[in-house]
């Protein structure tokens, strides 16, 4: 942009404005530059600290092209689950050398939709990436991660795929840990990236990674098995006035919860005006049904507890080395008993 000071002061706006405007613009990366094409996803949210340090440092690798598409918001403990009868959102969001969407569906919504929806300039990926999670997948809580899901969904589409998680200790933990353990990954993820190209790679499974608690110490990789360690979950009861504080609280809003009421108010008002309209039948041979205009509703709220873990895992080395663990589908499994039975 010219500065000499001679051109009109409007103009100069102009031009600063256009420039503006050309650098929000997101550009598709590498359409046709040879690199592998790595889909990187989460459950914590496209803005989450553990997937930005992990797609930064892919960019800054430069050995693959780099696409995301991740929930728009915290998407933790959906599991596998998908959005049948909702219409999902979609905006392109700008990530610095990658191209990227943020979507209103769960993990395995992201992937699905990146193969399938035509958002991106391929129809596979080479390499899906899920992560990295701000807490640890090494137990049987592995069933309710979205994380370990998004690269579920990709081996179920015949698409290798990464779960990457880390050991996120609260009050000890910090965002330059994500930056780590994105680093200590990388080496992994490039070769898994080499052995599929060279048509190598072992089908069948995806892989979910671990990183421990402090990256920087780690001693290495370590293939490991599923552990036993699980998470407690305990359903605390909740009343009204504390369920109206917590919406509050937690930015929902009370306006949400007053167009609740509201709503239930005038359910009730509808059903009491069908009541009056409606003459009596009696049923023979049937129980009474309950009361709905006296009924109470009851409120209760999940709480997570520390996790147990299980006495034959080994803590020490899963403190210490990036834990890597082999997740076999159940129809390689069928097939594999099947053919010896």
């Amino acid at each position: 942009m010219y500065t000499g000071g001679h051109l009109p002061a409007r103009f100069m706006k102009q031009e600063k404005k256009k420039e503006e405007e050309e650098e929000e613009e997101v550009v598709v990366v590498g359409k046709e530059n040879g690199l592998p094409n790595v889909l990187v996803t989460n459950d914590d949210g496209i803005n989450a600290p553990g997937l930005r340090a992990l797609v930064a440092a892919l960019v800054e690798d430069g050995s693959c092209n780099v696409f995301v598409c991740a929930p728009d918001s915290e998407k933790s403990a959906v599991s596998h689950s998908i959005t049948p009868r909702d219409t999902l959102e979609v905006s392109q969001v700008k990530i610095p050398g990658a191209t990227a969407f943020e979507t209103s569906g769960t993990p395995a919504d992201c992937v699905s939709l990146a193969f399938t929806a035509s958002i991106f300039p391929w129809a596979r990926p080479t390499l899906v990436l899920s992560g990295i999670n701000k807490g640890s997948n090494c137990g049987y809580h592995i069933i309710y991660s979205g994380t370990v899901a998004g690269a579920r969904e990709a081996a179920i589409a015949g698409v290798p795929g990464i779960a990457l998680s880390l050991d996120w200790k609260r009050g000890q933990s910090t965002e330059k840990n994500f930056k780590t353990a994105a680093a200590v990954s990388l080496p992994l993820i490039k070769a898994s990236l080499r052995d599929i190209q060279e048509g190598v790679y072992p089908t069948g499974f995806f892989l979910n990674v671990d990183v421990p608690f402090n990256p920087a110490e780690h001693k290495g990789y370590k293939v490991t098995r599923q552990g036993t360690s699980r998470l407690p979950l305990t359903w605390k009861k909740q009343t009204q006035e504390r369920r109206m504080q917590r919406l509050k609280d937690t930015g929902v809003g009370l306006q949400m919860a007053q167009l609740g009421l509201a709503a239930s108010a005038a359910g009730a008002a509808r059903r009491a005006t069908l009541k009056k309209q409606v003459p009596d039948v009696e049923s023979v041979g049937a129980g009474e049904e309950p009361d709905k205009e006296t009924s109470q509703k009851m409120f209760f709220r999940l709480e997570v507890n520390p996790c147990h873990i299980s006495l034959q895992a080994n803590t020490f080395q899963r403190s210490i080395f990036l834990s890597v663990l082999q997740v076999i589908s159940m129809s390689f499994w069928t097939s594999k008993v099947l053919y010896f039975v």
